[in-house]
This record gives structure tokens, sequence and C-alpha cells, in this order.
């Protein structure tokens, strides 16, 4: 099974192809019209493509769009910080740039008490994402394939029956079926869907070691790290929100199948598999409304830019040397590994599939579990500045009207920031803290703008405001290295860069038995013995990439429809999890997937 934005890209590269394809002249006319619906229709083909995914959300526990939603809406709420700080730093800036203009007190003072406003905004915010944290890195959101699990038939989820049975047949009776430009459309995005998903299985299981039932962990990754790259290959289907949009068909606030789409997607269920031996019918709406709403959050993980330095007069006086002022004193190691940062490299500066060298093997500090989620005490240390730096400034002008350091700013603000912002105040500094300042007079702001505390201030704002670039820079790696956002901006990565090739020939013998621990060794290839009958290691050369799927991919749709064009039937149904490898077929195991060799039994056509 692959990601939406392969999905994405392959339909895209299977139009064009079937465009340019050398058809039968007699054939050319229909493949037009068919064209030419899907233009007319592009929802109902962008939504055909994806019906993997569909089927997937219809019988899902719905685990991982809970996490989804609440990861984006933590993110959100620090990109607003994020934003709010930036808002704050310019005004205190431009105050302190010219303390003699008459609205300078104004407007420091007023950008003071947005900043003491702020920290009700991450009040106890740590403790919530190492909750988060903690059930992301359980990765209890990528459930195990029931084929692995021995699991009868009628227990599977539509999705895992969509790719493991009658996939040949499922894509002609969706063009028997069709009878509206809307259906032929949709018919065409089930065709693309099906080859890009054999493809892409058939790569995804030499990268990974085996198919998704035997290392789902690992195999989310990579297919999450493929959709990055084919996303740069293809910059039109590179956004999830644009995604999202292609396969609504309306700006309605909930997202609604249309009544025609999801009949006719039941009728092709109904027609093509035994529903005796299967699961009730999906429930169809329920898939797809989660399916959109699933590519609506994706598109909130977006990093801002970096923060901008002061001015060049603070520049000037903060650091010794301007052009390489200090970095942030609190690091984030997951977010910009140093072998990165030392480079140069990073999101900023990587422009496409030609992926940077960074040459490290993945290691165990690259999984989620022993990168952690540092993310909690970081954001104990934002509330901290936040109470600490928005209120002192404003107690501080006792002495700095005497052109005196404040102490209390020595202790609590720029030392407690460096040490990770622990505190302990005296009865009396708790007093000082809960008192009220009052507003300064243009006068006092203007005799004593130019003191060295105030010009930490910038300094420190400056810092604290990337700290907070950090904090979402590793809150997104973290995520992508959970498998529930795409790696975008990291495949240079050991961790994702392993994904981008087929390995030399000794390692990609598969399929390779599961791993008793997965969570804790999914970053690397697995070590356990090959799972028999294994498939020799042949099938694609060393050091493949990900494009490759689409030329291959956008072969099969040619071929296929020249096919269904001819009238011609089916003969076999490839299994698109490619779970025994490149175009083998729908199979059952005789007995238990745990045996030695495992009995494969290939379906009949016609067998459900």
């Amino acid at each position: 099974m692959i990601d939406a934005r392969t999905h994405a890209a392959a339909l895209a590269e299977h139009l064009e192809g079937l465009a340019a394809a050398p058809i039968d002249p007699a054939l050319r006319p229909a493949l037009d019209d068919l064209l030419a619906e899907a233009a007319d229709h592009p929802a109902d083909a962008a939504l055909g493509s994806l019906l993997d995914h569909l089927l997937q959300h219809a019988q899902s526990d719905g685990l991982e769009l809970d996490l989804l939603t609440e990861a984006a809406g933590m993110w959100t709420e620090g990109l607003t910080l994020y934003t709010e700080i930036g808002s704050v730093r310019a005004d205190i800036e431009a105050a302190l740039a010219d303390p003699a203009d008459p609205g300078a007190a104004a407007k420091y003072w007023a950008a003071l008490l947005r900043l003491r406003g702020l920290k009700e905004q991450v009040r106890d915010k740590h403790l919530e994402i190492q909750d988060l944290g903690r059930r992301l890195g359980e990765m209890r959101h990528v459930p195990e394939h029931p084929r692995q699990l021995d699991a009868p038939l009628d227990t599977w989820g539509w999705g895992d029956v969509l790719l493991a049975r009658r996939t040949d047949a499922f894509v002609r009776t969706a063009f028997a079926v069709a009878g509206t430009p809307a259906t032929r459309a949709t018919a065409l995005g089930i065709l693309s869907g099906h080859a890009a998903n054999a493809a892409g299985s058939a790569y995804l299981g030499k990268v990974v070691g085996g198919p998704r039932r035997s290392h789902r962990f690992r195999d989310r990754i990579a297919r999450n790290t493929v959709g990055s790259y084919l996303a740069q290959l293809r910059p039109e289907i590179g956004d999830f929100g644009r995604l999202a949009t292609a396969i609504r068909y309306d700006d309605a606030p909930e997202a609604r199948l249309p009544d025609e789409t999801a009949a006719f997607l039941s009728e092709v269920l109904g027609k093509v598999y035994d529903l005796g031996a299967t699961a009730p019918l999906p429930d169809l709406q329920l898939g797809y409304r989660r399916l959109v709403r699933q590519l609506e959050l994706l598109d909130t993980f977006r990093q801002p830019p970096r923060p901008e330095l002061p001015a060049p007069g603070f520049v000037r006086k903060l650091w010794a040397d301007p052009a390489n002022p200090p970095p942030p004193v609190i690091t984030t190691r997951t977010a910009t590994p140093p072998a990165v940062a030392d480079s140069g490299l990073g999101p900023a500066s990587y422009s496409g599939p030609s992926v940077p060298p960074y040459q490290r093997p993945p290691t165990a500090t690259d999984s989620t579990r022993d990168s952690d989620n540092q993310c909690g005490s970081f954001w104990s240390g934002v509330e901290a500045f936040l109470v600490f730096a928005g209120t002192l400034t404003a107690i501080c002008w006792d002495q700095w009207g005497s052109r005196q350091r404040c102490t209390l700013w020595d202790k609590h603000v720029v030392d407690n920031f460096r040490h990770a912002f622990q505190t302990d105040l005296s009865p009396e500094e708790q007093a000082a803290l809960a008192s009220q300042a009052q507003p300064l007079t243009s006068e006092q702001f203007a005799r004593v703008a130019d003191l060295p505390q105030l010009t930490e201030l910038v300094g420190l704002l400056f810092s604290y405001q990337n700290h907070l670039w950090e904090g979402l820079r590793k809150a997104g790696g973290y995520l992508a290295g959970c498998g529930v956002a795409a790696p975008d901006g990291r495949l240079h990565y050991p961790l994702y860069r392993q994904f981008l090739k087929v390995p030399s020939s000794g390692d990609n013998i598969t399929p390779r038995r599961p791993e008793a621990d997965p969570v804790a060794v999914f970053y690397r290839y697995p070590l356990t013995p090959l799972e028999e009958p294994s498939d020799g290691g042949g099938g694609l050369p060393v050091g493949t990439d990900p494009g490759w799927l689409l030329g291959e991919s956008t072969a099969a749709v040619v071929a296929l429809w020249t096919g269904i064009a001819r009238g011609a039937t089916g003969e076999a149904n490839p299994d698109l999890d490619a779970d025994r490898f490149r175009r083998y077929d729908c199979w059952a195991a005789g007995g238990s997937i745990d045996d030695d060799p495992v009995d494969v039994r290939i379906l009949d056509y016609g067998e459900t």
C-alpha cells in the first residue's frame, strides 16, 4: 500500500502516459473520451486512485486520526505563539531603537503586556505534549495486518481486502459498471491506484525488507518517504491541502461523498466479492470524511521560516561577530542533527529529489523510542520564560530608572534561560512578581532605553523565538518518525534516506520474518530469517529509486486499459501489497503464516 501523494503523482503520470501512448488507432477515440471525462471530473478520478485509503479509513478504529487531530492542534498553538513572539519582538525592537518617538513607550508597554498574556497559552502544555508523545511512540496507530495474525477473511478490513483479493477483477468490473462520465473517471482512477500499488509495493518491499504485514512500522516510514520524494518530482501534487481539495466535491464544512459515487463503489464491491466471505460492506461516507480530514490535518505541519536577526544596531551590541550570532542555547538534536547543521544542509537548502550526501547509516538514535519526546521539558521552559521576561521587564524599572542593573533580571531571566529554566523564588521575589507595575512615561522610557539589560531583552527574545522554531522542527521530526506525518525536508537523514534506493543484492532477498520488537528496531533493515519461499533477491536492480514506480505503473496502466477496451478477460489478480514480491498473484496461506515454508495457495481468478 502506497501513500496518498504517491497515488497523486502516479495518477498525474498515468494520465500523461495514456495521452502519449501509441494506442491502436481504433481505440484512440474511446481513450480520448475517457481522458476528457477524467479532466471534467477530476475529483472522481483522484478519489478512485485513493480508494484503498478510503476503505482503510472506513473500518479503522480512528486512533490515528485522533492522534493527528491532537498533534495538529498543538502545532497550530505553537505556530501561533511563534508568530506572536515575532510580532512582540518587532514592536519592542522598534521602541528601543527610537526611544525619543512619542509613541515608543506605549508601544513597548503594549508589547510587554502581550508577552505576559502569552504565558496562559502554554500553561501545562508540556504535560499535554509528553502524554501525546508517549502515545505516538507506542505506534499503536499502525495496526497489525490480519494476514499476519492468521485472521479469517471475514475479519479483514476492506482496505486490506481490496489490495489482496480479486484486484484485476475489481478494475475490470469498475469499467463494466461505470455508466456516466463521473463513474468512468472514477474507474480510471481505480485503474491508476491498482497499477501504482502493484509497482509501489514491490519497491517498498525491497527497501523495507518485506511486505507491509511483516514490517508495518518500516513500511509506514518508507511509504511516507517515497511520497515526499515523489512530491518533489511532481511539485503540483506535493501539497496535502491541495490533495484534500482535489477529492472534495464542494466546499461544504463537512465533506460528503456524492450519492452517485457511493452507489457506484458499493455496486462494484458487491459484484466483485463474495460478501458471505467478507465483512459487511463498509461505511463509505465515514471513510471519505476521514480521508479528507486526514489530508487537511497533514497540511497543518508547515515549518515557518527561521526568525530574522534583530536590527543591525542591536546585533553589533549583542555579538562580537555579528555575522555569526551564537546558536540557541537549547538544541534539539533529533530535529537538527550536528552533521546536517555543520554541512549547511536542511529544509531551507534542500531542493528536490537529488538527495544531499548524508551517508551515516541509520542507528538506534534515529528510532522513535530512542529519540524520545523532549518537547515537554522544552515547553516547561517556554512557560517559565514568558512568566519572567514578561513581568520582570516591568518591575525592574525602579533599578533601571537609576541606571543600575536589575538583580531579579540577572537571576531569573538571563541565567535561568541558560539553565533549562529551573527557578526557585524567595517570598520577596514572589511578592515582587505579584505586584502591579505601572505603565512607563515617555520620559522614563527615553532615559533608560539604552541600558544593556534592555539590549539583552532583544537578544533573549530572538533566542527564544529560535527555540520555538527548533521546538516546531523537533515536533515535526517526531511526528515523521512516528509515521503520522511526512518527512518533508528530512530525506537526507539516515532514517529516511535508506528508503530512496534498493539496497545491495545481499540485503534485498525478501521477505524477512517480522522482528520480535519492531518498535525498537524499525530504523534498520531487518536481520530476521527469510520467510520461505523467498524471491531470491531478484526483480529490481540495486540502486533503483522511487521514480521507477512511475514508469513501471504507467506501462501497466496502458496495457491493462488496452486489454479492457478490447474486451479481454482477466487471467490473474496481482497482490497489490506485493506480498510475495512483484507480480505475485493473490494468495491465501494453506496453514499458518508462521509455517516454514509458508503454504502459499494461489487463488483462482474468481475466488474471494
